[in-house]
């Protein structure tokens, strides 16, 4: 005798997967049971029978769960996890690991000194940070080179400046600029535009095609790019573009995988804009190979600096407790990213739902300290960054 089932299966239509209730699993348990022997089961469920069909119905509902949970990673936009490295790996791509904090150091003694990789500075904190690659001094008595820690470290500029290990002919160092901050393993969105964006890697001569290529290079953690295709200077975003150049601000990685990469993707004839200048040698020549100076964007990073006006009665500690929820809340939605706009109007909810005690009355940012307003552009040639000593809360009557 064949014998049929009640419980309702898995359905797979043109929608998707639609799985059946944990309620209808029930009955269709309870239905099997009642035909097993015979008829005129108690159904009740605090009977044995009961209670074994309501385990029965949460194990099925849990195994349809998960399978409709497995079908929906096949798709890109649900995707995370092992599924969507799998997915990306048809890309050739792949995700991008947690990234240090980065700080360019000059570093001041006798030509001809050198620095070895992993040579260790310290700041005014006492945080360590390591010098990236060998460098050796030049002939003016300088070199700068890139130095990594922790990507939740922070230094403000000026402040890596203690030597720890004595190189005879080292004098001193220094870091002109605050450091740029370390992101976490790529998360799942993030990853998911990067591979959405890549489907020009194969393609030459476009700004799509620089991007997808340079985004892909190991520590590169943002990139923009933008070209000016005119025979004039054309302004963007606060930068003016040299006539039929482009233009690629990349934040991470290193320097000459990137310049090969622009030169590589960006076409014949092209001229460039940054801060940064690699000159790249053509290998499909012997010596004398031909050399191209490409130049790219090192953003610069600018402090956003917050004013928040609150009404006086507040809890004791409150001050601390607010520049914490803004700092969360510009990680959260990835505001350190090349050429950022900083709306102050985005920190509201996150402060009225953290802190109901506290009446918030204005947001105000600013990037000098000074001409307070309700956003800052930072243009695409910077990347805008936060820290707590650059909250400010006012109380007022």
């Amino acid at each position: 005798m064949t014998f049929k089932t009640n419980v309702p299966p898995i359905e797979i239509n043109d929608t998707g997967v639609v799985i059946p209730t944990e309620e209808s699993v029930l009955q269709g348990l309870l239905e099997d049971f009642n035909q097993a022997f015979g008829g005129n089961l108690n159904k009740n469920l605090d009977t044995p029978q009961g209670q074994l069909a309501s385990s029965l119905a949460a194990i099925i509902a849990d195994r349809d769960n998960q399978l409709a949970r497995l079908m929906n990673q096949v798709n890109p936009d649900y995707a995370e996890g092992a599924m969507q490295d799998a997915i990306a790996k048809i890309y050739f791509l792949e995700r991008k690991p947690e990234t240090k904090a980065q700080a360019v150091c000059e570093f001041i003694g006798l030509a001809g000194v050198v620095i070895p990789k992993d040579y260790p500075v310290q700041d005014e904190n006492g945080q360590v940070w390591r010098v990236s690659k060998r460098y050796v001094i030049g002939s003016s008595g300088t070199v700068s080179a890139v130095v990594t820690a922790n990507s939740d470290v922070h230094a403000r500029a000026g402040a890596i400046s203690t030597m720890t290990q004595y190189i005879n002919g080292l004098d001193r160092v220094s870091n002109p600029r605050d450091s740029i901050a370390g992101k976490p393993a790529e998360s799942r969105e993030d990853f998911k535009d990067r591979r959405q964006k890549s489907v020009a890697i194969n393609s030459l001569g476009m700004p799509a095609s620089v991007y997808a290529n340079v985004a892909k290079l190991p520590g590169v953690t943002d990139v923009y790019v933008i070209d000016n295709p005119k025979g004039t200077p054309v302004e963007k975003n606060g930068y003016t573009l040299a006539p039929h150049s482009i233009f690629v601000a990349v934040n991470g990685g290193d320097n000459e995988e990137i310049a090969k990469t622009i030169w590589r993707y960006s076409g014949s004839g092209c001229d460039y804009n940054g801060n940064t200048s690699v000159t790249i040698y053509d290998d499909l020549y012997q010596d004398p190979k031909p050399s191209y100076e490409i130049l790219f964007q090192r953003p610069e990073p600018v402090q956003v600096f917050f004013k928040v006006r609150v009404a006086k009665g507040a809890p004791l500690g409150y001050e601390l407790k607010i520049q914490k929820t803004i700092a969360e809340t510009f990680e959260k939605m990835k505001l350190s990213k090349i050429g950022a706009t900083v709306y102050s109007a985005d920190f509201f909810t996150a402060i009225l739902q953290n802190h109901a005690d506290v009446r918030l009355l204005d947001i105000q940012v600013s990037d000098k300290r000074s001409g307070w307003r309700e956003a800052v552009s930072v243009g695409i040639s910077k990347i805008p960054s936060v820290k707590a000593s650059n909250i400010e809360i006012v109380e007022d009557d």
